[in-house]
């Protein structure tokens, strides 16, 4: 509006000036004009215009072209100043646009920075609120402020009643100063973390692991600080299962360190005397007496030797987990008289004054019951060689007992004893209760723990009663399982093998690949008076049964090259399915038989091999003449 009515000012400044200057010539072309105009009009000619009127008039048309020129001079200025004022105008309209361009974009960049704001809030909110860890933030006076969800799920006490003292009153006693060591850790080093343990509702402790730090402000004034807290009960739980088991598993190779130096000396010593007595006997000058002294010392120390080999075996067995209960008929007196056979024999090798009472308290009970005879003597044995070993001199009283369910047995002696502290470990593997150079008495430690075993695989349960310098007591029971009627009355292995056999009219193919073997089943079958051939291999073995067809039994070695025993009992088969196959082997885990079986073979006998064990298997194949 303002560029409009400027514009019009000039156009009317310019108009009038016009207007004035032709009024200007008008006058003064009219002034020579004047005295005719005036005679014209009968007043007379006027001859003599006065000289004031004439100035006036000049001065009048002068001051008339002076304005003129004055108004045409400020049109013309005026007309430059208003294109320079449209000239601006547009410019400023120019301007105003693009600043309500910049606006508009400002007011959007505003909504979206407010928006990402506000996203970015809501994000880490999500963020905070979703975590399975706890934060918590508190101002300088250690008011909290803010805390997430898991922090009241963790500490076990709601948002509304949610209160320092009740979190303090929650913790356990020993992380009653727990406020103190946090705060005196934030104000020394500007953080501070450890694990305190919490009492939930249900009354169960958890595990937490904190951290709690300072927060400063950007110009470094502190505002307060943020705990984060986890639950570690379970890693707790487990890293602690660990040490258990390192520790366990670190006095476990201190045993079998210990195991291992008691092998070293329990195989040595009876070593020592089979080899010792057997070069004594190279001696030809030594009398008959002496002669049988020195192999009835081989014998019994190669028996050491093969009770400390079945040890380690039964070791194997209890590690693998192998031991197998197998139930067969047996008789309960006949079993015992055995086991008290055996500790007689123990005792009067060991010049020890020891009184054996062997007490029966089944009465009239039918004594044939279904178990596993063969670890039922292993495990009375080893009771009754710990009372022997342990007692120096007294008595030994073996007792079995039938009773209801139950068949009971009790070894007691009047040994040394345990001490009390000592009876918790007792049946774990290696013990004794003096370990070392220091030991007293000879033994592997591993007797008692596997009568454990084996007798809790049975059913049954075992426990000991001791006092130090006074003796122990052994007891355990097993299921009473009856079978058949009673048995016959007791007869030894010496009195059944007394009965010679007669084999003269028989034939028997030994196959060993080993000829010291090869010699002993010979030497031990002489005295039979059955045929013996002998092969070396499977292959060899085969080329005689083809070639006798008259063979009664074969005794065949499980392990040999080229062809072993399996491979040899199988081929064989394809010659004679009639043929008896007696499987010798020095593999001794159930598995082991159970193969050899199932390959065809008709009995297994384990090495060594004693005569009156290979002739009782013997004899149920090859019947006398």
């Amino acid at each position: 509006m303002l560029v409009r009515d400027s514009d019009h000012c000039s156009l009317s400044g310019i108009r009038y000036s016009k207007y004035l200057l032709a009024i200007v010539f008008c006058i003064i072309l009219s002034i020579p004009a004047f005295p005719s105009v005036i005679h014209i009009s009968g007043a007379g000619p006027i001859t003599n215009i006065p000289t004031s009127v004439v100035h006036l008039l000049l001065t009048i048309s002068g001051a008339l072209i002076v304005i003129s020129l004055l108004v045409t001079y400020f049109s013309i200025k005026l007309r430059k100043l208003n294109s320079e004022l449209l000239e601006k105008n547009k410019n400023i309209l120019d301007e105003n646009k693009d600043l309500q361009k910049r606006r508009n974009e400002l007011a959007f960049q505003k909504e979206l920075i407010a928006k990402e704001h506000y996203e970015s809030e809501e994000f880490f909110r999500m963020l905070v609120q979703s975590v399975n860890d706890g934060i918590s933030y508190y101002d300088r006076d250690g008011s909290l402020k803010y805390a997430n969800p898991a922090f009241y799920s963790l500490t076990g006490i709601s948002r509304e009643s949610f209160t320092m003292q009740e979190f303090m009153a929650n913790l356990h006693p020993e992380f009653n100063d727990y406020l103190t060591r946090r705060d005196d850790g934030l104000l020394k080093h500007g953080f501070y973390e450890c694990e305190i343990s919490i009492r939930h509702k249900d009354g169960n402790y958890v595990v937490l692991s904190t951290r709690s730090a300072v927060v400063h402000s950007s110009s470094n004034e502190v505002l307060g600080f943020i705990t984060v807290m986890r639950d570690i009960t379970v890693l707790k739980k487990g890293l602690d299962e660990i040490l258990k088991s390192n520790i366990q598993s670190e006095a476990g190779n201190r045993l079998k360190a210990g195991f291992l130096a008691n092998i070293s000396h329990e195989i040595r010593t009876p070593l020592n005397s089979v080899v010792g007595f057997a070069n004594l006997l190279l001696d030809d000058n030594l009398p008959r007496e002496t002669k049988e002294d020195y192999v009835d010392h081989i014998n019994f120390n190669s028996e050491k030797l093969l009770q400390i080999i079945g040890d380690i075996i039964d070791l194997s067995r209890l590690a693998s987990s192998q031991i197998e209960i197998t139930y067969e008929e047996a008789s309960l007196s006949g079993l015992v008289r055995e086991v008290v056979d055996d500790a007689r024999l123990i005792i009067k090798r060991n010049d020890k004054p020891i009184i054996l009472n062997v007490k029966n308290n089944s009465g009239d009970s039918n004594d044939q019951v279904f178990t596993d005879r063969i670890w039922l003597k292993r495990v009375l044995n080893h009771l009754m060689d710990n009372a022997i070993k342990f007692t120096l001199d007294g008595s030994i009283e073996f007792i079995y007992t039938i009773d209801n369910d139950n068949v009971l047995f009790t070894v007691k002696d009047t040994g040394i004893g345990i001490n009390k502290e000592n009876l918790a470990r007792i049946f774990e593997e290696f013990s004794q209760e003096v370990d070392g150079h220091h030991r007293p008495f000879e033994g592997l430690g591993v007797g008692l723990t596997l009568a454990k075993e084996v007798v809790e695989r049975m059913g049954g349960k075992i426990d000991v009663k001791s006092e130090k310098g006074i003796g122990s007591e052994f007891t355990f029971h097993i299921p009473y399982r009856p079978a058949g009627t009673k048995s016959k009355s007791y007869q030894s292995t010496e009195e059944s093998m007394a009965k010679a056999v007669d084999w003269r009219k028989k034939k028997c193919l030994l196959v060993d690949d080993n000829k010291d073997v090869l010699i002993y089943l010979n030497r031990i079958l002489i005295d039979t008076g059955i045929s013996i051939l002998t092969a070396r291999s499977g292959f060899e073995a085969l080329e005689l049964i083809k070639t006798f067809p008259d063979i009664d039994v074969v005794i065949l070695d499980m392990q040999m090259p080229e062809m072993n025993g399996i491979e040899a009992t199988k081929e064989i088969k394809k010659i004679r399915t009639d043929l008896p196959i007696i499987a010798q082997t020095a593999f001794v885990f159930e598995n082991d038989t159970d193969i050899i079986l199932e390959a065809g073979c008709d009995a297994c006998l384990i090495k060594p091999i004693r005569r009156d064990h290979l002739i009782t298997v013997m004899s149920s194949f090859v019947k006398p003449n």
